[in-house]
């Protein structure tokens, strides 16, 4: 389970969506693809939504990049991996925007890539946004297996290497991918290399979580009681589930 946290609070409130599953099962922690500080991103050749090819490649050391006709050797490339559904993408992408259309004079590439949903949909929001820059279709690619964990966005230098990497979104983060950016234009180390965000971990004792149900308005309440989980539903009916699985959004 993650949760986003924004200023040292946690993005959990009675806007969020609470899905709950309890099941008895046993639960192994598994490695999430994302980008990683010192991952060389491999070369990949995709379609944008809009059927032009969108490829990067490798040679001499450095990447290049091409859409449509043109071709790029960049100072750094930023990736956005996400979902053409998902609300926290959309804004993360008009965050992004300025920051697109401000630096591409200057050696900068930005590539949106959806890991999911269909091409229409990227390609509606990419037109609804202005996106100056394009979204490519990676659903089942080795680079949407490979780092996709939802919204995902790794900022590359020249060489293909990420450099900035991040999961989610939440205000202020547009003023690190900037600084990040100017670092690897400049040809210096990025001395910002993420976002600080707190993260549930194997052995954190889980907080109690107090939500309405999305479908009924009525609280439900996730809570440790006497060293067990303890549900109570909407009705004020009691489980004690031997695992619980939740799921976690801003929107």
């Amino acid at each position: 389970m993650t949760t986003r946290h924004e200023g040292g609070r946690a993005a959990i409130d009675v806007r969020g969506a609470f899905i709950l599953v309890w099941a008895i099962a046993l639960m192994t922690p598994t490695s999430r693809a994302e980008f990683s500080v010192g991952d060389e991103v491999p070369a990949f050749s995709l379609k944008s939504a809009d059927g032009e090819p969108i490829e990067l490649t490798r040679g001499d050391g450095n990447v290049h990049v091409l859409h449509g006709e043109q071709r790029a050797s960049p100072k750094a490339v930023i990736i956005h991996l996400l979902q053409p559904d998902c609300l926290q993408c959309r804004a993360q992408l008009e965050a992004l925007t300025p920051i697109a259309e401000r630096y591409r004079q200057r050696g900068v590439v930005t590539l949106g890539i959806a890991h999911r949903g269909a091409a229409e949909a990227a390609r509606d929001l990419a037109q609804d946004l202005r996106l100056p820059f394009p979204i490519a279709m990676g659903v089942d690619s080795e680079i949407a297996d490979r780092f996709a964990a939802g919204d995902t966005l790794g900022i590359l230098d020249a060489a293909g290497v990420v450099r900035f990497a991040q999961v989610g979104y939440g205000d202020g983060d547009a003023e690190l991918w900037q600084q990040a950016v100017d670092e690897l234009i400049a040809g210096k180390p990025v001395t910002k290399s993420g976002v600080d965000r707190d993260r549930l971990a194997v052995g954190d004792v889980f907080p109690a979580v107090h939500l309405p149900s999305l479908r009924t308005g009525k609280p439900m309440t996730l809570a440790g009681e006497a060293g067990r989980l303890v549900f109570l539903d909407g009705d004020g009916k009691a489980k004690r589930p031997k695992a619980a699985v939740g799921f976690f959004s801003r929107y």
